[in-house]
This record gives C-alpha cells, structure tokens and sequence, in this order.
C-alpha cells in the first residue's frame, strides 16, 4: 500500500515545479499546480513501483473524488467556488484524473513534449488555464475544447 508520508513528500516536492518554476494564481487556479503535483506524484508511483503504484495512487485520487459523490464539478474553479470537502475531492483527485485523461487523449509521446514545453515556456512567470490548453493544443495539434469544457470549465 502507497504510503502517505511518501506520498506528501512527493507531492510537496513537486511543488517545485509547479507552483514555484511555473507559478498560477493559487485563489483563482489553485488546480494548476495542485492537481499537477498530484498527477507529477502519480507518475513517481508509477516510475518508483510500476503498475501497481500507479493503480493504487489512482485508486487514492478516485477515492477523494468518490466524497463528493464524483460529481462533475469543474477543477478550474476558483478556491472560494468549493466547499472543503470539493476542494480535495475536485482539485487534488478529479484534476489529477483529468490529467491521465488528458494524455490517453493526446498520446503519451505529445503529453509528454507538452509537458516538458508547458514548464519550460512558462518557467519563473504565473501560467492560466488558457495557457496550459494552448500549449497542449500545440503539442497534439488537435482540439481539446471539448476535454476541457467536460472536465475544468465552469
């Protein structure tokens, strides 16, 4: 079993890239970085224990989800749009899994070049939601509207 201290310290560290190399406006897209240093610990779990850690940390993320009934509350509100308990099922558990979404849609190979353009295009300044989907665009030359209005938009 995935253990919580070795999962907070990961997230915590991850933080370093999102939130601190790319930064967001944490009142307004607290979903930016949070539900980044989720999927960014997830890929650790991944990397450090194979499928089973993947499976299990993605049984974490759906379990958060699970309390608030999985509803489909967009994960780019703003933190005054959630109440506590939608903060962590939403943010840091539907985010997350928008993400693994994200790149079952585009491809592990665009995610990936996605990724490494999204941090290094956006590095020491504050990045947007419009910005993150510009850049995945980018990457998979495709149109992701309607990923993005079925998960993150209000």
């Amino acid at each position: 079993q995935i253990g919580y201290l070795e999962g907070t310290v990961v997230h915590e560290v991850a933080h370093q890239w999102f939130y601190n190399l790319v930064g967001n406006d944490q009142l307004d897209d607290p979903w930016l970085d949070e539900s980044l240093a989720q999927f960014a610990t997830m890929q650790y779990f991944t990397d450090r224990y194979g499928e089973q850690g993947m499976l299990e940390f993605r049984r974490e993320l759906k379990g958060r989800w699970a309390y608030v009934g999985e509803e489909e509350i967009p994960v780019g509100l703003p933190v005054s749009e959630y109440t506590g308990v939608e903060y962590s099922g939403i943010v840091y558990g539907r985010g997350a899994l928008f993400f693994m979404e994200l790149e079952a849609v585009m491809g592990t190979d665009a995610f990936n070049a996605f990724m490494k353009s999204y941090v290094t295009n956006n590095a020491w300044g504050i990045s947007t939601t419009e910005i993150l989907r510009a850049e995945a665009e980018g990457q998979c030359g495709c149109g992701l509207t309607e990923l993005f209005e079925e998960w993150v938009y209000p």
